[in-house]
């Protein structure tokens, strides 16, 4: 055999020999692979509590809320609610919503159980009176009412008590724009309705 052949020929072989490689198994570790599970996300109820109902307007509000949480369940907007687990739930008094009337602009405010004031759906962050968001009165959507209740005054109290820091010389009113509600489930992302003082719906959110 010419000394091309040889070459050609040991070329071949170490083409096969790599092909041969390339099929076989892969050595076994002792270390069984799995496929990654998805873990859901635990629901944060943190503001969550319970506040009692001890107005006539509050325990309207939530007289108001089984019919809601039905047309909403009905309704398919959440084809993920566990309404099962949610129908269980006693539906409660979680947060009063806070109007603040000042040089013809308003604000909103919630304060919860823990009676601490924050701007609305900021309840994670500390109140900060630059952070507040004015609409002009005209353009405000819902009335308000002024407060009677125990826990009615409290909550305008607590926003009018950190609004004079800001605003300590300036005219302002302070009032209530309504009342949340929410079923609230172990692990179950809560069902929250907001009701204004006339009974009428402000909005449904999960």
């Amino acid at each position: 055999m010419g000394a091309r052949s040889a070459l050609l020929a040991l070329g071949v072989a170490g083409a096969l020999l790599l092909a041969g490689c390339g099929a076989s198994e892969p050595e076994p570790t002792g270390e069984e692979t799995t496929t990654p599970v998805a873990v859901s996300q635990p629901v944060a109820l943190e503001g969550f509590d319970a506040i009692a109902a001890d107005g006539t307007r509050e325990t309207e509000a939530l007289d108001a809320a089984p019919a809601i949480f039905e047309v909403e369940r009905a309704g398919g907007s959440w084809p993920n609610a566990d309404w099962d687990a949610l129908a269980l739930a006693e539906p409660r008094l979680v947060a009063y919503l806070v109007r603040v009337e000042f040089e013809g602009q308003v604000a909103l405010f919630e304060v919860r159980a823990d009676g601490v004031p924050h701007n609305l759906y900021a309840y994670h962050k500390a109140f900060d009176s630059g952070s507040i968001i004015w609409t002009p009165a005209e353009d405000a959507r819902g009335g308000s009412v002024g407060a009677q209740s125990a826990g009615e005054v409290r909550s305008v109290s607590a926003v009018e008590s950190v609004m004079r820091d800001a605003f300590p010389e300036d005219p302002l009113t302070v009032s209530i724009a309504g009342y949340r509600v929410a079923y609230v489930a172990d692990g179950v992302q809560p069902l929250v309705i907001e009701v204004a003082p006339d009974g009428s719906v402000i909005s449904v959110s999960m």
